[in-house]
């Protein structure tokens, strides 16, 4: 069988710049595996996060992953690690793969190649990695790690793979990506959502998209991102935004009858409410909260507001 017979049994692959599918066979080598493609067609990464003989995948302590990088018909690199993950190849044949590795505690490593097959980047963190994203020309990659109790926990990590170096790291605060945009000037990552929505940040962190995202999140009554926003401001948000905050907490409490839930949005009204000095409304909403579920953790706020009140 050629390269032409099983080029064809690849499964359709899915949409997006770095089309993926199910699986990619090569006879001659006894293999299958995942495979990308590059955004103008003519590179194909494929790889394999099982042993040598494809019969031991995912966690192990042994048996090293393989992948190729193919252009057009032929395999042009290949090589070996231990377990393969996300693959994503660019149009100058530049590639990267996380690999989630052996070791049974949180860690795996990003990996980016150069067309030949010559590394360009290693990167090892101290938490486990969630996804990676590659720019079509291949000059930037990014990864994004999950949580975990080390300073590698939740951050993304930006690389410019014509330097060979991390450039820049940081975490988030609209949270983990489903996967990546790369802006054409170079400047800009778009961290993109289910449903289509995606946030700018700026190559050095600042979150460019920072009042959409609010204005997102206070529109469908995002109550953690609310929390999140409270928090940071440590409790005390500014009247303006603690006006904001109470609009988008009555969303949430619009749509659930659910007690827990609703005990944690009157809590986050009572806080929002007492920043914009509404000290009535406050302490209704922390009684509310507290109606709900006594251990919410506002009776002391309830205390001093009502106790300020008798005065």
């Amino acid at each position: 069988m050629g390269f032409l017979d099983w080029l064809s049994r690849r499964e359709k692959p899915r949409t997006g710049p770095y089309a993926e599918a199910s699986f990619f066979h090569i006879p001659d080598r006894d293999y299958f595996g995942w495979y990308a493609t590059s955004p103008d067609g003519g590179f194909t990464l494929t790889w394999r996060d099982a042993n040598d003989e494809g019969t031991h995948g995912g966690a192990r302590a042994s048996g090293m992953g393989r992948y190729f990088l193919l252009a057009g018909d032929a395999i042009i690199a290949e090589g070996q690690i231990e377990r393969p993950n996300d693959g994503k190849v660019a149009s100058d044949g530049t590639f990267i793969l996380n690999d989630w590795r052996f070791n049974s505690e949180l860690g795996g490593a990003f990996c980016a190649f150069r067309a030949d097959g010559s590394p360009i980047v290693s990167q090892r963190f101290t938490a486990n990695l969630l996804n990676n994203g590659l720019s079509a020309n291949g000059r930037l990659a990014v990864c994004q790690t999950c949580n975990s109790h080390t300073d590698d926990a939740s951050v993304l990590a930006v690389f410019d793979l014509t330097q060979g170096r991390e450039i820049v790291r940081w975490k988030p605060e609209s949270g983990w990506a489903e996967s990546y945009a790369f802006a054409d000037d170079g400047q800009s990552i778009r961290l993109c959502y289910p449903g289509g929505a995606s946030l700018a940040y700026s190559l050095d962190g600042r979150f460019l998209d920072r009042d959409l995202w609010i204005e997102r999140s206070l529109g469908r009554g995002d109550l953690a991102v609310i929390q999140q926003l409270i928090d940071s401001e440590d409790k005390k948000p500014s009247a303006e935004l603690a006006r904001r905050l109470v609009a988008g907490i009555d969303v949430a409490l619009k749509a659930t009858s659910d007690d827990h839930i609703c005990a944690w949005a009157y809590k986050l009204r009572g806080i929002s409410l007492e920043a914009e000095k509404n000290w009535p409304e406050a302490l209704r909403s922390y009684d509310l909260a507290l109606g709900l579920d006594p251990k919410i953790g506002v009776k002391r706020r309830a205390d001093a507001l009502r106790k300020a009140s008798n005065k």
